[in-house]
């Protein structure tokens, strides 16, 4: 697999609508991307520090029966849309800013094309060591995925923004490349990585980067190792006209909606669509570019 940080001399620019060829072809091939540098440290620092501010409590774990993916604690702690983007201000901000990221609309522009809307989301996963991993899955059902006539077509799909590095060994999102094409069931003992473990791929990626993974690919979390805590924010969207979750909005406009900043901020919110709406950004030249290959 390529470096995503090799050759960063070039920044990434956000004002071009699609993902880049390189980019396009390694989503087709493993079903999954990795965007670097998306989050400055700034805003970092600011998402940390409005977690920090937060009282986490542990929730239900999701290792089922599965014993290799069973830990010494419970402490993987989720968040809601609710919880993340209606925080007092300043700690609602960087969960409102991620909603409609420039450096990562190219690709879900590419992805789910015009019209993408938050299908549910956004959600905290804070891992402390020795915390349980959760089995692996995919969705077929609303995540459909093929390439026709030049273009990717898919349902679901996944932004998870890292706050914290995740390295080697250290456990967090894993996936079994090239499963959002295949076209038979996963062996139970398999989603359980009980068995065919070299198969599972953990995704190594630094804080303020994005993993961007199509629902369709077998997914799931590895028990974290490391001594320090794992955070990352998911974002899950879909195509204006497909629905998985009930949307980013609640039955009633909360009381947030007029000070969402963006246009886009608000339109991502409303309720499964066909829309035309369109997606400016523009430059964004793409891995090949942080590589220094064309």
């Amino acid at each position: 697999m390529i470096d995503p940080h090799a050759n960063t001399s070039r920044s990434i620019t956000d004002d071009t609508v699609e993902m880049s060829a390189d980019e396009k072809y390694l989503f087709d091939l493993l079903g999954f991307i990795v965007v670097p540098g998306v989050l400055s440290q700034a805003e970092l620092d600011k998402a940390n520090a409005a977690i920090d501010a937060q009282e986490l409590a542990p929730t239900p774990e999701y290792f089922g029966e599965s014993k290799a993916l069973k830990g010494e604690n419970n402490s993987t702690r989720l968040g809601n849309s609710e919880n993340l983007l209606a925080m007092p201000k300043p700690h609602c901000e960087p969960f409102r800013e991620m909603l409609a990221h420039p450096k990562t609309m190219p690709h879900l522009n590419t992805i789910l094309g015009e019209g993408w809307r938050l299908d549910h989301g956004p959600g905290l996963i804070a891992m402390d060591k020795g915390c349980s991993g959760g089995m692996l899955h995919g969705s077929f059902d609303n995540a459909p995925y093929f390439y026709r006539e030049g273009k990717i077509f898919t349902g679901l799909c996944v932004i998870e923004y890292l706050l914290a590095d995740e390295g080697p060994g250290d456990g967090g999102v894993s996936v079994v490349p090239g499963s959002h094409k295949a076209n038979l069931k996963c062996p139970e003992k398999m989603l359980r990585w009980e068995q065919y473990q070299q198969f599972v791929t953990e995704i190594n990626a630094k804080a303020g980067d994005a993993i961007i993974f199509s629902e369709a690919c077998t997914h799931g979390t590895l028990p974290w190792t490391a001594d320090h805590q794992r955070r990352a924010i998911l974002y899950k969207y879909n195509a204006a006209h497909m629905s998985w979750g009930g949307g980013g909005l609640p039955s009633e406009l909360p009381e947030y909606w007029d000070d969402l900043t963006a246009p886009q901020q608000a339109a991502l919110l409303l309720p499964c669509h066909h829309s035309r709406r369109p997606k400016p950004s523009g430059g964004y030249e793409g891995l090949e570019a942080l590589n220094g290959s064309g």
